[in-house]
């Protein structure tokens, strides 16, 4: 696993991504500037709550709650991104690491975007009961079941995005359930990622890349013996 890792880091100096990156991450600021405007739009035509002090402290607090917002949504996000962008990246990848493989047939547009949407609405489904879990129980727990949710998730759905290229759905998900524990470590490593400020945007571009790799090297595995 973490030589798979070590060559998704490396695809983001060598110029492999470099397109796809610039395109994702001005996809991605699109989408939180319109966030934003919808916000502030909201905020300008909220009716006086009780007393005018009230709504001056919501606009105080306006982008705190904003932020926390971003922080919060970095998982679905990258879900959905992930989804979308991730045959541009693995075709990209496999071009330059792997090019004695076959091509792949690639991921049907309608399968990327019904994975994508998937993914999307299950993982905002997990982030909002952990956030509602957060009221009852003591942090940090909530967080860690967070990650570990969230792990589980990316880990299955990329995975899955990245072999279905190769292979059916049936295949995809018995090669998947044969390395587990690897897919789901692998999962870790993209939910961190994508909790952390700035480098959510490039969490989804990084666990396609991830995910590719390890595809490649856990298929050859499996063929070798």
């Amino acid at each position: 696993m973490f030589a798979s890792l070590a060559k998704a880091v490396g695809n983001f100096f060598d110029g492999t991504l470099r397109g796809v990156v610039l395109r994702s991450i001005g996809l991605t600021l699109l989408l939180f500037v319109l966030l934003f405007v919808g916000f502030e739009f909201a905020l300008a035509h909220l009716p006086t709550l009780g007393a005018t002090w009230v709504n001056h402290l919501i606009e105080l607090l306006a982008p705190i709650l904003f932020i926390l917002m971003a922080g919060f949504f970095g998982a679905p996000v990258a879900a959905i991104f992930g989804a979308f962008f991730l045959d541009r990246v693995a075709n990209a990848v496999e071009a330059r690491a792997y090019p004695e493989e076959q091509t792949a047939q690639g991921t049907r547009p309608s399968t990327a975007i019904s994975a994508g949407a998937r993914l999307g609405v299950l993982a905002l489904a997990i982030n909002l009961g952990l956030l509602l879990l957060d009221a009852e129980i003591v942090p940090p727990v909530p967080e860690i079941v967070g990650i570990f949710a969230n792990a589980w998730l990316l880990g299955r759905e990329y995975f899955e995005l990245a072999a279905l290229r190769h292979m059916s759905r049936v295949a995809a998900e018995n090669l998947r359930r044969r390395n587990g524990w690897t897919v789901f470590a692998a999962g870790a490593i993209i939910s961190l990622i994508s909790s952390i400020p700035v480098l959510d945007l490039l969490a989804p571009l990084f666990g396609a890349a991830f995910m590719v790799h390890l595809y490649q090297r856990l298929e050859r595995q499996e063929r070798a013996e």
